[in-house]
């Protein structure tokens, strides 16, 4: 790990990913056929690991139980050079948990997040790693934490900018005391929905929503449409719409955080916000064609062979 290179601060879920996919669709009330997969996981870590693939040097702040999953994603963690360095250890509890179901298509029916060991991570905890934060090139937060961590990191004096992913319908509400300090809101079409209050059923209704989510306050606003493709609004308030390319679904865990780890790199490289949409795309293709939340075969050179086939 060379500490010396810039980096992205990442804060959030460090999970177990079990996830089953069923070979036709699913009964309910039975037992379905079908194949179990357990992986490293959740929001903050997926987009660090993203990140490192991509060639971006990253620190992950978050909490983990002393169970056997943690176990698994400290094994994983070296494996990859992820750096948990100002992760925090809990005896006695066990790590986050992510159960998701998916049909034979690959797409998720339910999933359920078992994330209370993050009510752990407090303001506290991050003014230990203050001066980390304040390095970064870029801070990342998932919606996973506590309200007052999300006034922490966009409060902060000489705070980086702040990238923020909404993470559920049922979590995202707390973005919205904080948006005037985003530097980008990444959401998907329910999540965004629940922030503004618009209903979405098309790309231009999405791109109304994610005008006013930027009128409210977030800079950059990126809206995932699932198979309508993503709508962006830019720090301008010019809005934009991009479909999606024909893909071998295997999976669509993941896919959301792919995009996130896109959009982080577009910006430091200094992309405009709807080439770094374009980058990040191409990036939750990749994601979409592996069986794993996190593709192997995500690198630069993999997202330039993928953004050289839609021009040629």
């Amino acid at each position: 790990m060379n500490r010396s290179k810039p980096y992205v601060a990442l804060v959030g879920g460090a999970n177990l990913d079990i996830s089953a996919h069923t070979h036709a669709k699913a009964l309910a009330g039975d037992s379905n056929p079908g194949r179990i997969h357990c992986s490293p996981g959740g929001v903050a870590r997926n987009v660090a690991e993203n990140l490192l693939r991509l060639g971006v040097e990253t620190r992950l702040l978050s909490v983990l139980g002393d169970d056997a999953f943690a176990a698994v994603l400290r094994q994983a963690a070296a494996t990859i050079g992820l750096d948990l360095g100002a992760c925090i250890t809990l005896p006695g509890q066990r790590s986050a948990t992510y159960l998701s179901l998916h049909g034979a298509n690959g797409d998720m029916d339910v999933a359920v997040n078992d994330m209370d060991i993050l009510e752990q991570l407090t303001p506290a905890v991050l003014g230990r790693h203050a001066g980390l934060l304040a390095a970064a090139t870029a801070v990342v937060v998932d919606c996973n934490v506590r309200p007052d961590v999300l006034q922490y990191l966009c409060n902060a004096e000489g705070a980086r900018p702040v990238f923020a992913e909404a993470v559920s319908v049922a979590k995202c509400h707390k973005l919205l005391p904080v948006l005037p300090r985003l530097h980008t809101l990444k959401a998907n079409r329910m999540e965004a929905q629940a922030l503004c209050g618009l209903a979405i059923d098309s790309p231009q209704s999405a791109c109304a929503a994610a005008l006013s989510l930027h009128r409210l306050g977030a800079r950059h606003v990126v809206i995932s449409l699932g198979a309508d493709g993503a709508v962006w609004c830019d720090a301008q308030g010019r809005t934009g719409h991009r479909g999606v390319r024909p893909v071998q679904m295997a999976s669509a865990t993941g896919a959301g955080d792919a995009l996130l780890s896109g959009l982080v790199y577009g910006h430091l490289q200094g992309m405009a916000l709807d080439l770094s949409l374009q980058w990040a795309m191409a990036c939750a293709e990749i994601s979409l064609s592996s069986t794993f939340a996190n593709s192997p075969e995500l690198c630069v050179s993999a997202v330039r062979a993928r953004l050289l086939q839609e021009t040629t």
